[in-house]
């Protein structure tokens, strides 16, 4: 019943403020600024971008263009001291003093300086000097379609040199020391969790970003999932008019050869913008592995070769229909596409702890004839932009995720002398189904002096998980009925939320925000006919309030200031919930929390830029905190299980500095630490307490070499880190080469990089709990030598029209 209500709520609230919001918008005639745009020869600009911003903060809050005369016009709600900013390919941006409104005013006519490129014929251009991290309110911008060295990788690669994220082994994201960050694409979620997730970023490639977006604080217009905060990956887009495009092709080799390919078509005339991508990754990718524990007086020495064979293609098609000059229709549809073999060999020796002598040895082998992972969404958008500040954002999302996986183990065992003992073979199939829709709409207009948002969401998963585990030691392939099942979830979350954000003097500004999320959760495992096990199901529901708020401060000789506060949650990822146990060889399983619950986090933030330096201080306590525990069962047999240990206490700081070192040479250096504090306190493993200081760097330079070379190197650091209940993660560091050169008068590039040239970047875990002792060690196929030959091909010449980002925002990796 009371999820019945609260959708009721949200969407009545919307309606009845958007009726308000109307009608005051009706009867509020407003302060008109206008004025004439020229260039130095006395010839009218148009087409001219001009923005309206709050002389408190900079933030943009209308947008326009100069008509046919060079005219514009600027009608303003509420009196209050404004800027005017103007750009114009060709000519040098434009920005006005200090313009204090209390009724209306002409700015009469402003000249914009040229360039000595025409003004009539503008050719799109990389910006030299667009900088490689930039600071926008609460938002860091990693800007990637700068960096040479992510040429050629996939997007999964891009995420872990994104300054202040870590991608941990199991492929989940970290964001300044805090686990559950939510990874975004162009605003909108994924609904995958953290293995589907990376299948879908690794079918994407690198050269289509833009930028990466790292949002530690969201305000209340966001999701209320990620702990860690928000990470949003931009994709490119064209605003040149005309057909136009772009192809890479690329091969690398690390151990094996590898080979990528990346297109992108676009056709843009009138009011209709058509565009369209196509990229690949074909080639295997190796990976070496030990899990090394000692309990109950054995040591157990395994080591495992693994060569994933899967290969992944992703599509992209779009349009955009302009009715008039405020209202937008778009569709955009993507296919991704992950399949192949793969191999695992894994080796495992078993010894007495206190003699040494080798008591048993498993020889092992799991073969994956078919792995496949499929996702396909449809995003139906419509954009209103009204001229007195009002906006309109409706989107509707329709996806489906198909993935299955066979995996055929062997598993043997020798005496010490080699002598056969005994062998289980079995087939594991399982197949997951998923299928989502989401729907959100986004209001705002003017009132009082600043600016209400209010919007509603609705979204809904259905997730069928189907495990299968066959034995294969006869003549048959007979289902073990007792070691099958089927674990069928379905998930819908309602929200709806109110922003207000206003000047409250010529410095000072504010907004403040309330979220209201309503869950409702069911889990069901249905056991094979037969079966010993028995029906489990857990539902939910519940209703949680995220209040943000912040504060700016801004001066022209000081910088900006911006004090920040939010609370959001990490829900449990739905396999995270399934109480069964999956074989992950002989001696190891994974097993679902049915009782698993979500977590929270509630972060204060202080921000501080001036120019070209930020400096970043917060503080987070998450309580409820997860994390996958390994406990030693019968026969010395190990299960991880997700459980819920306690609360976590992390103090961070950051600085991020870009520098000019000399004409030729730009520095960009972020530097975190951090204090992270795990509280643990369960009936299993009693209280106690772990921490640790932690801290990493990430260093990017670019040079501008003769010959019209450009080239870069980066360099990423991390000390030894703390996680979940007692792991401790050693330091690692990874070091980049890049080389760049453009051809054919600029229609062409050719680049050439190495990734972890000292291969360095390993992953090295030491967990002591109770009596386990286990040590893990992985190193991946990241040293590999790259090249790649990009051309652009078509119309290059732009009218001055923005673009823009359509979809759902904020939806979680958990699925």
């Amino acid at each position: 019943m009371l999820n019945f209500n609260v959708k009721q709520a949200c969407f009545l609230l919307f309606i009845l403020t958007g009726l308000f919001s109307t009608s005051f918008a009706q009867n509020n005639t407003g302060i008109i600024l206008k004025g004439i745009i020229r260039n130095t020869n006395n010839e009218v600009v148009v087409g001219a971008t001009l923005f309206l911003k709050k002389a408190s903060d900079g933030q943009v809050i209308k947008q326009t263009l100069s008509d046919n005369e060079g005219g514009f016009s600027f009608t303003s709600s509420t009196t209050g001291t404004y800027l005017v900013s103007v750009s114009y390919l060709g000519a040098l941006a434009y920005q006005s003093d200090l313009l204090k409104l209390a009724e209306n005013m002409d700015l009469g006519v402003i000249r914009l300086e040229t360039t000595a490129r025409s003004l009539k014929e503008v050719v799109i251009q990389s910006s030299g000097n667009k900088p490689l991290i930039k600071i926008e309110g609460r938002k860091m911008i990693y800007n990637i379609e700068k960096s040479i060295t992510e040429q050629g990788t996939n997007a999964l690669e891009a995420l872990k040199k994104t300054p202040g994220l870590i991608v941990n082994q199991d492929n989940t994201v970290t964001l300044n020391g805090s686990s559950g960050a939510l990874v975004m694409i162009n605003g909108r979620q994924t609904y995958l969790q953290a293995e589907e997730l990376a299948q879908l970023l690794k079918s994407m490639s690198a050269s289509d970003l833009k930028s990466i977006e790292v949002i530690k604080n969201p305000s209340a217009e966001y999701d209320a999932t990620g702990t860690g905060g928000i990470v949003n990956l931009v994709l490119q887009k064209s605003i040149a008019e005309g057909f136009n495009g772009s192809i890479n092709n690329g091969i690398a080799y690390g151990i094996t050869m590898k080979q990528n390919t990346n297109m992108n078509l676009n056709f843009r005339k009138g009011k209709v913008n058509m565009f369209g991508s196509y990229n690949h990754n074909f080639g295997h990718f190796a990976m070496d592995y030990d899990n090394d524990r000692t309990t109950n007086g054995k040591v157990y020495l395994n080591s495992n070769h693994d060569i994933d064979k899967k290969h992944s293609i992703g599509s992209t098609l779009g349009a955009d229909y302009a009715i008039d000059t405020t209202k937008t229709l778009g569709i955009v549809i993507n296919a991704n596409f992950s399949g192949g073999g793969g191999l695992i060999i894994p080796v495992t020796n078993i010894y007495d702890q206190a003699t040494g002598d080798l008591l048993q040895m498993l020889r092992s082998q799991s073969s994956y004839p078919d792995q496949k992972a499929h996702r396909y969404n449809t995003n139906l958008n419509y954009r209103y932009k009204g001229s007195n500040n009002t906006s309109l954002d409706i989107d509707a999302d329709y996806g489906i995720f198909d993935a299955s996986t066979k995996n055929l183990s062997t598993n043997t065992f020798y005496l010490p002398d080699g002598t056969f003992q005994s062998a289980n073979n079995f087939l594991v199939a399982n197949s997951r189904d998923i299928k989502l829709y989401a729907v959100k709409a986004d209001y705002g207009f003017p009132i009082w002096s600043g600016k209400m948002l209010v919007g509603t969401k609705f979204s809904n998963v259905n997730a069928n998980n189907v495990f299968n585990q066959y034995d294969m030691n006869g003549s048959d392939n007979v289902i073990d009925i007792n070691l099958s099942n089927t674990f069928k979830y379905k998930e819908q979350i309602s929200a709806g939320y109110l922003k207000y954000e206003a000047p409250i003097t010529d410095n000072l500004s504010m907004d403040v925000g309330v979220r209201l999320e309503n869950t409702h959760s069911q889990g069901d495992l249905q056991p094979r006919k037969g079966s010993s096990q028995l029906p489990t199901s857990v539902v939910r529901n519940y209703l949680d309030v995220f209040p943000t708020a912040a504060i700016t401060y801004k001066t022209t000789q000081s910088g900006t200031y911006n004090l920040s506060f939010s609370r959001r949650v990490d829900r449990p990822a739905y396999n995270n919930l399934n109480p069964f146990s999956y074989p992950v060889d002989e001696l190891s399983y994974w097993k679902g929390n049915p009782f698993l619950q979500p977590q929270y986090a509630n972060t204060l933030a202080l921000q501080y830029s001036y120019k070209r330096t930020t400096i970043a201080t917060s503080y987070t306590h998450t309580s409820d905190i997860s994390s996958s525990i390994t406990e030693v069962m019968e026969g010395n047999i190990i299960n991880m299980v997700p459980r819920n240990i306690g609360f976590q206490n992390n103090l961070n700081l950051t600085v991020t500095q870009q520098l000019t070192m000399a004409k030729w040479w730009n520095m960009s250096l972020t530097g975190i630490g951090y204090r992270l504090e795990n509280k643990v306190g369960t009936v299993e493993y009693g209280n106690y307490s772990r921490s640790r200081f932690i801290g990493a760097i990430n260093i990017q330079q670019s040079f501008n070499l003769p010959g019209h070379i450009n080239a870069e190197v980066t360099g990423v650091v991390n000390s030894k880190r703390i996680s979940g209940l007692n792991t401790y993660i050693k330091g690692n560091s990874q070091i980049d080469l890049g080389l760049q050169k453009n051809l054919m008068n600029d229609k062409a590039t050719l680049r050439l990089a190495a990734s972890d040239i000292l291969r360095t970047n390993r992953y090295n875990t030491d967990t002591q709990l109770n009596n386990l002792l286990l040590l893990t060690t992985y190193v991946g196929e990241t040293r590999q030598l790259r090249i790649n030959f990009t051309y652009r091909f078509g119309n290059s010449k732009i009218k001055t029209k923005d673009s823009r980002e359509s979809g759902l925002e904020n939806e979680s990796q958990r699925l």
